[in-house]
């Protein structure tokens, strides 16, 4: 509620401390109110805080600054406020309804936008699969001792091109065949030292 102090001086000059009292309760109930209050005597002097019979000894000059209409009291210049203060009131509501809206309608299309950029599947996620393929019980037939002859595992799901990773076995055998080719080429060459890095095999060869 907004208090005009320079006015409210200025036209309550002539009331008593106590009428001014009575005035402001008054004002206060009457915002609350809505705009009004019951013209009852009895029901205005509980608002004023004051005893009846004190409320008629100076309800007359207080009640100069009302209009009384159809049984309730009014304050022309309370109700042209009150009015005012409802539409911001409902201005603000529509604003930050309007916002509500636009901040939910942001939030809907960055959660779409964020869920279409995530990947299907990570690459290790990927390679835990493969991993998993190759400990299945058909492969891990062909691993095992009396399949060795039998064809090398299938990975299920795998893409064009994709080679099993290679063993420890592998890599000895490589370093073997590599080590045979060297000594044949320097044998060719006529290198009377060939042939004495395959001394070095039994001790790369895994088994």
């Amino acid at each position: 509620m907004q208090l005009y102090v320079s006015d409210f001086v200025g036209d309550t000059l002539q009331l008593s401390t106590e009428q001014i009292g009575a005035y402001m309760l008054m004002l206060m109930a009457m915002w609350n109110a809505g705009g009004r209050l019951p013209d009852d005597d009895a029901k205005l002097a509980r608002v004023a805080r004051l005893s009846r019979k004190k409320w008629r000894t100076i309800s007359g000059d207080l009640l100069t600054f009302f209009e009384r209409e159809g049984g309730e009291i009014g304050h022309k210049r309370l109700t042209k406020e009150l009015h005012k203060a409802q539409v911001k009131s409902e201005a603000r509501a529509a604003a930050g309804a309007r916002g509500g809206a636009a901040t939910a309608l942001k939030t809907k299309v960055d959660a779409a936008a964020n869920a279409g950029a995530l990947p299907r599947h990570f690459p290790d996620s990927r390679n835990q699969n493969e991993k998993a393929d190759a400990f299945s019980p058909e492969n891990a037939e062909r691993f095992s001792p009396a399949g060795k002859n039998k064809t090398a595992p299938v990975f299920s799901g795998k893409k064009p091109g994709w080679q099993r990773p290679k063993t420890h076995s592998d890599a000895a055998n490589a370093i073997i065949e590599e080590i045979r080719s060297h000594d044949r080429s320097r044998t060719a060459a006529g290198d009377e030292g060939a042939g004495g890095d395959v001394l070095l095999l039994p001790a790369i060869r895994p088994d």
